[in-house]
């Protein structure tokens, strides 16, 4: 099995299990139908998708070959003879045949020559004309030329060979082949993006909400995942690892806040994603504290809490400075009540903001 076709049986696998686990674990809500959906659409197209290369290319190949042949009306595509049966020797069987063609005395020439399919025979008659006998991928013999005499050579090989010569108008070497050289590696490259994609329609499955980014969403339920794979590891160890990763994804909403365009809808997304932030991380905290904590586990959620108060200073404050500015274009009254939100969480948990100056 090459590696390209092993990474699509992995891939398909792997989402698939993926999926499964996440609609055990986390369900099916309206808003992860979509992210469902396109796992189930990357796990279609990933076997699809080469198989669709493959056959795209052998499509145009005998395209391009038709057209050569004038439209598949010369005079050796009429010429083309194929055994029915498959051979089981075919160094043996090329030999009876040579020597048959030799001893008729009808031919001017035959010998051996290689073909890019394998070994074959060149027989010559009439001066000028030739007559090929090759073997298909099939092990199939068959007959091609440009002249009648390819009938009667046809004729001569079932004799020889105890096989029925059937013609044909399809060409017998045109066999499927694999994509290789530039083409498979872009395959390759575009299969993987397909992956990450499908990966990230599980993680929004199980994360749907807006406020996540797709890596942001492949990380919470890595730490999910650990639950179940790294012994020790429990939920309440997972929900701390996530509130703390939270609190860092609000302090970027700030950064965002404070570098993003002017237009108004786009810093209302940060300011609307900063209080979904600031209210996901605060259940979270309380609801470790309905478990048996530890000494440090306690002191973590009291460190992560004034993390998450200090992050919403700091979102709201930006919020202030921007509208100071003078620069946003449009109206700015909901960002001035997302930023007094943010203030009042911050100031409800014994946290003053410190005003913008």
């Amino acid at each position: 099995m090459n590696k390209l076709r092993a990474f699509v049986v992995g891939g398909v696998f792997t989402l698939a299990l993926f999926t499964v686990l996440t609609v055990l674990q986390y369900g099916i809500t309206p808003d992860s139908r979509t992210g469902y959906l396109t796992a189930v659409v990357a796990i279609a197209l990933l076997p699809v998708i080469p198989l669709m290369a493959t056959y795209g290319k052998h499509g145009i190949r005998r395209l391009a070959e038709y057209h050569r042949n004038g439209g598949g009306l010369s005079f050796e595509r009429k010429s083309i003879f194929v055994s029915s049966d498959t051979v089981s020797d075919t160094d043996r069987m090329l030999s009876d045949i040579e020597a048959a063609v030799e001893d008729t005395g009808e031919y001017d020439e035959c010998r051996r020559d290689r073909f890019g399919e394998g070994r074959g025979l060149t027989i010559r008659h009439t001066g000028f004309h030739n007559s090929f006998i090759r073997v298909s991928g099939g092990s199939r013999l068959v007959v091609t030329g440009a002249s009648e005499n390819t009938h009667s050579l046809a004729s001569l090989v079932e004799q020889v060979g105890s096989v029925t010569m059937e013609r044909t108008r399809t060409h017998p070497f045109f066999d499927l082949q694999p994509i290789r050289g530039a083409p498979r590696a872009f395959l390759g490259l575009f299969l993987v993006v397909l992956f990450v994609f499908g990966v990230g329609g599980v993680a929004a499955a199980a994360y749907p909400a807006d406020a996540y980014s797709a890596p942001e969403r492949v990380v919470l339920v890595s730490y999910d995942s650990r639950v179940t794979l790294v012994p020790g590891y429990d939920t309440t160890d997972a929900t701390l690892d996530k509130a703390a990763f939270l609190v860092g994804s609000l302090e970027e909403e700030a950064v965002e806040i404070e570098w993003d365009r002017d237009d108004v809808s786009k810093l209302e997304t940060h300011t609307q994603q900063s209080r979904y932030l600031s209210v996901t991380i605060a259940e979270m905290l309380a609801s470790t504290r309905e478990s048996g904590l530890t000494a440090i586990e306690r002191d973590r959620i009291v460190t992560l809490e004034s993390d998450l108060h200090a992050a919403e200073c700091r979102v709201a404050s930006a919020i202030t400075t921007r509208i100071d500015s003078g620069n946003v274009e449009g109206d700015i009254s909901q960002l001035e009540r997302d930023g007094a939100a943010l203030r009042e969480r911050a100031a409800t948990a014994g946290m003053a903001c410190v005003a913008s100056s």
